[in-house]
């Protein structure tokens, strides 16, 4: 059974090792603290040690400007390997697109609507 921190927006779960999905609540609205917060719970399960995140927003939950830019910089990214974004519809679309191109991740990010196939590209990058 995965080990999980239940936190104020995210369920955060440790699938294995050195794989990390979050789960998003329904209709989470992010601020600085939070996203914080999520990266202190994925941080603690991984023992701060090298990790993929599989970060599932299919929920409809949105995340301020202050929030994105956090998640994208050198804190939140110190031990991230690699993270794929699940998302369905056109909002989600849209959060997904300015994080890659307004943000730009500091690691290899990708944007999935299948989470299989988000799963595979997640495994593909530990090799």
């Amino acid at each position: 059974m995965p080990e999980v921190i239940d936190t104020q927006t995210a369920q955060v779960s440790l699938l294995k090792e050195n794989f990390v999905k979050m789960v998003m609540k329904e209709d989470a609205l992010l601020e600085l603290v939070d996203m914080i917060e999520n990266h202190t719970a994925e941080n603690e399960l991984t023992n701060h040690k090298p990790h993929v995140v599989l970060i599932d927003t299919r929920s409809n939950s949105m995340s301020s400007d202050e929030a994105r830019k956090f998640s994208s910089g050198d804190e939140p990214t110190k031990y991230r390997i690699a993270v794929a974004i699940l998302f369905d519809g056109l909002s989600g679309r849209i959060v997904a697109n300015s994080l890659l191109n307004l943000y730009h991740p500091k690691v290899p990010t990708q944007k999935f609507t299948d989470e299989t196939e988000a799963i595979q590209w997640l495994e593909s990058q530990l090799l």
